[in-house]
């Protein structure tokens, strides 16, 4: 397998989620989620750890203020080879890191704040991701693998002719797109939120059909979501089902830490 450079992007606040001097939650806004204490680690740690045991793993770059709280990794093999200053959304973050890689192959983006996750969903999805003719592979996981998994944490997922899903936290995208199509990718990241110029962008038919799908799942289909996509970013893009529900496993709120900690035997 050949080995493929990831980012990580760990430049979200902390903010609700921080651990305040007394151990609880809520203070240190200005610390970075990256680097949130999980079982004696930074949720960063756990993160670097399974991209280290990957074998389709080369180069890590991390982008964000990782310098405070324990459990930062070193430079070096075992940690992370280079950490990039970020800037001020995502988009900018996955910029600069493929920037300062310069890879020559696809690269792997991944969330930091996804502690759950391993080696082996890394390698699963890389490989499969790889064989794809694409620009952007993105993974998404059944239902019933998350709530079989992990029952104690709540997932939004989306109801199609083909299985209900939820989405994960890395994606391996092709560098060249991602600076082609610069201008494009930020408007569509900078949409999001906005329901009807997203829907002008990926259009309205799209739209109307991943509403509807929440009563009649059949109307949506993930070829049909594919293409969407596809025709709003320009480049081709494809869905990879994952069986390895901690790729979508992120730590957004406190509900998601308290069940992340249980899981990997952190005292509260």
């Amino acid at each position: 397998m050949s080995k493929v450079d990831a980012v990580i992007l760990a430049g979200a606040p902390a903010g609700g989620l921080a651990p305040t001097a007394e151990g609880g939650r809520g203070s240190c806004r200005a610390m970075s989620r990256a680097m949130i204490p999980i079982a004696g680690k930074s949720m960063l740690a756990w993160v670097v750890e399974a991209l280290r045991g990957a074998a389709s793993v080369g180069r890590i770059a991390v982008v964000g203020n990782i310098t405070d709280g324990p459990g930062s990794p070193e430079p070096g093999p075992s940690g992370v080879d280079l950490v990039v200053e970020p800037g001020g959304n995502l988009m900018e973050n996955i910029k600069r890191g493929i920037e300062a890689l310069e890879p020559e192959g696809p690269v792997l983006i991944v969330c930091s704040d996804v502690p759950l996750l391993t080696a082996e969903a890394v390698d699963d999805f890389v490989e499969r991701a790889a064989k794809l003719d694409v620009d952007l592979a993105y993974p998404i996981i059944p239902r019933a693998h998350c709530e079989a998994r992990y029952p104690g944490i709540k997932r939004t997922y989306l109801k199609t002719g083909d299985g209900v899903f939820t989405g994960g936290n890395i994606m391996l995208v092709r560098a060249e797109f991602v600076f082609r199509n610069w201008g494009t990718v930020s408007n569509a990241y900078a949409a999001r939120k906005q329901v009807f110029k997203l829907a002008r962008m990926i259009g309205m038919g799209v739209l109307a059909r991943v509403l509807a799908a929440r009563v009649f799942p059949g109307v949506l289909r993930l070829a049909m979501i594919e293409r969407a996509a596809g025709k709003m970013l320009g480049a081709r893009v494809a869905a990879v089902v994952s069986a390895y529900p901690e790729i979508g496993e992120d730590v957004d709120k406190p509900s998601d830490l308290e069940a992340v900690e249980r899981l990997l035997g952190s005292p509260r």
